[in-house]
């Protein structure tokens, strides 16, 4: 772990500033272009044909809402998706605080593939909007994550908050649900195997979470996953150096 105790506190704020300034740039980027395909007049698409296509006429979301409703405690399991649906943006935030604390160069190359994928995502979100199925398909998909929220006992104002905030509809594929996992999980896996690993079961978890609960395809994930790889790819091909040189321990100084 880097030490930084020794430098003034004015240092200190300005690291901690620029440090996290990739996550601030992020929520703003996605508050600035979320109207930005409708002012430009892009038709949202439906991916359900293609979900179809890919799944033998089936559709994994409407399978699994049918199946998971016909146990008794349904309304426990959506409450608990919905909560893990709602750790997106907390994700990255544990994540990054942890590599701060821990390593300021895996904490950088970090936010740079986070900033990267958002990137990539929001060009995707103007160009090819998309619709969730829960949109898409209002008569057969069940909205579960709104359910979940009305019946939550949380007050009257929180509950008007969600329900009229103004966030991109169109914003389906590629998911970032399923993309920041990926990013958080290969983050954590260079710093320590079982982080990365338990990091890598709750990606699984919310893969299987957003498709259940109406908020994307599996062909959304999957792109979502693509689009981190490649974040990746990008973000190591930028800093070779730099991810050769975290590999190798540092060497001690002898006297």
């Amino acid at each position: 772990m880097e030490r930084t105790a020794d430098a003034p506190a004015s240092k200190r704020a300005v690291a901690l500033l620029l440090g996290w300034a990739p996550f601030v740039l992020v929520l703003m980027a996605y508050e600035l272009m979320r109207d930005l395909a409708a002012t430009l007049h892009v038709p949202p698409h439906n991916l359900a044909g293609v979900e179809r296509a890919l799944f033998g006429g089936y559709e994994p979301t409407l399978v699994l809402q049918t199946t998971i409703a016909k146990l008794g405690d349904a309304d426990l399991i959506d409450d608990v998706g919905s909560l893990v649906y709602s750790a997106h943006f907390l994700l990255p935030v544990i994540v990054g605080a942890w590599l701060w604390s821990r390593n300021r160069a895996e904490f950088h190359r970090f936010g740079l593939s986070l900033v990267v994928l958002c990137a990539l995502a929001f060009v995707t979100y103007v160009v090819v909007p998309t619709a969730p199925p829960w949109l898409a398909q209002p008569q057969s998909v069940q909205h579960l994550m709104q359910d979940a929220v009305l019946r939550s006992g949380l007050p009257p104002v929180l509950t008007w908050l969600y329900s009229h905030h103004d966030y991109n509809l169109y914003a389906a594929f590629p998911s970032l649900h399923a993309g920041f996992p990926v990013l958080a999980a290969a983050a954590a896996w260079r710093r320590n195997k079982a982080v990365g690993v338990l990091l890598s079961i709750w990606a699984i978890v919310v893969w299987v979470t957003v498709v259940y609960l109406g908020e994307h395809y599996v062909a959304d994930v999957v792109g979502g996953i693509l689009y981190a790889a490649f974040a990746l790819s990008i973000v190591s091909l930028l800093s070779p150096n730099r991810s050769r040189g975290l590999i190798t321990a540092p060497q001690r100084r002898t006297e």
